[in-house]
């Protein structure tokens, strides 16, 4: 159990409104930003004119509406610039291992497409020819679809036209509906296309800019009962936000 220190309790309500502008996501009212972080309006006041004056947030004369300012824009930068994303991403992939049993893997964007470069073995562990630098195919695995919905379609076309040449095996694939569907549930997920006896889910990890960094993925053997899979979808999904947050990034909401 984590103890929780002592500390200045005035610099930390402070924050809590910090925290509220950044989570309204635009210019905002005093009372927005006051029921946001849950106090009077006089007292946000306070807080919020600390902050103009210090540089972290301004007010528009013209509309009164606070956003952020240079003071927390350099400060953002800054905390950034130190932070591993991988590092972070681990993190919460362990923790989702622990959680579900199930086996993980982080993928990036790569010259050849989805490529595989870390990896969380779950208990019981899965058998695999999958490792660390394994490419992923973008129409039949759910790491590919995330990238075949939300990476920049100019990196992922050409690297698609050779898959959709090399495999036509199953007939047409419809790539406009694979875009809608995994954007609209923010999850990609397959069961046993990309390797038999695997079903896989996975997310989209997000930077600043909304651009897409990474997709992490649970796998499952048939050892894994199917009747636990939306509970670890669910929990995959709110992994996934989870990471984005921690990287200053910015989770979509559902197209």
């Amino acid at each position: 159990m984590t103890t929780k220190r002592k500390g200045i309790q005035s610099v930390e309500i402070g924050m809590g409104v910090l925290d509220a502008v950044v989570r309204l996501g635009r210019p905002s009212s005093l009372t927005e930003i006051a029921k946001a972080s849950e106090m009077s309006v006089s007292q946000a006041h306070r807080y919020l004119a600390s902050f103009v004056n210090t540089g972290f947030l301004r007010q528009d004369p013209a509309t009164t509406l606070y956003d952020m300012h240079s003071g927390a824009l350099r400060l953002g930068l800054a905390a950034m610039a130190r932070l591993d994303v991988f590092e972070q991403a681990a993190l919460i992939a362990q923790e989702l291992v622990a959680e579900t049993g199930r086996t993980l893997q982080l993928a990036v964007w790569a010259d050849l497409g989805p490529t595989i470069v870390r990896w969380f073995p779950g208990s019981p562990p899965i058998y695999t020819t999958l490792t660390i630098g394994s490419r992923l195919p973008l129409t039949q695995s759910a790491t590919g679809k995330v990238f075949l919905a939300f990476q920049n379609e100019s990196f992922v076309s050409d690297v698609l036209q050779r898959e959709l040449v090399r495999d036509r095996t199953d007939g047409p694939i419809d790539i406009d509906a694979i875009r809608r569907q995994v954007r609209r549930d923010l999850i990609a997920g397959v069961d046993g296309t990309t390797v038999p006896g695997l079903r896989a889910f996975a997310g989209p990890v997000f930077n600043l800019q909304g651009q897409l960094v990474m997709v992490v993925s649970v796998i499952a053997s048939q050892t894994f009962k199917t009747d636990e899979d939306p509970a670890v979808r669910e929990r995959l999904i709110a992994a996934c936000r989870e990471i984005t947050h921690r990287l200053g990034g910015r989770w979509p909401e559902p197209a």
